[in-house]
């Protein structure tokens, strides 16, 4: 295993039930792990294999993958389509104004409730 996989996704130990979450954006509360349910404040991970509270999840970094993740969409959005966070852990297309958390560009298009490949890269807050 390469150092940079070994970095990008990590085993967590969460403290919510992510069972069911994969693809959504997770936050760090107190070093508690949780489905990110802001659009404003930055993500640190996308869950890639949810399990229930206190037991493992797998968690990929943002930032720091080298390559595509499916992450879960809560809008239409079209391939290539800048994405941003969403109030619920979700992403949508970027509305280009506002107040908004972009993480990546999508590799293809997706209606609401799908999971698409995106590449993700460091959280930038924009106004």
């Amino acid at each position: 295993m390469s150092p940079l996989y070994a970095a990008s996704i990590i085993l967590a130990v969460t403290g919510v039930d992510l069972t069911g979450k994969e693809g959504y954006l997770i936050k760090n509360n107190a070093g508690v792990h949780a489905v990110n349910t802001s659009a404003t404040v930055p993500a640190i991970a996308v869950c890639l294999e949810g399990d229930v509270a206190a037991k493992q999840s797998s968690i990929a970094m943002l930032g720091a993958l080298d390559g595509a993740v499916r992450v879960k969409s809560s809008g239409a959005i079209a391939k290539f389509d800048k994405i941003c966070q969403a109030a619920d852990g979700t992403l949508v297309t970027d509305a280009g104004a506002g107040a908004r958390v972009q993480v990546g560009t999508a590799l293809e298009a997706a209606a609401a409730g799908d999971l698409f490949q995106a590449i993700l890269h460091t959280p930038v807050v924009l106004a």
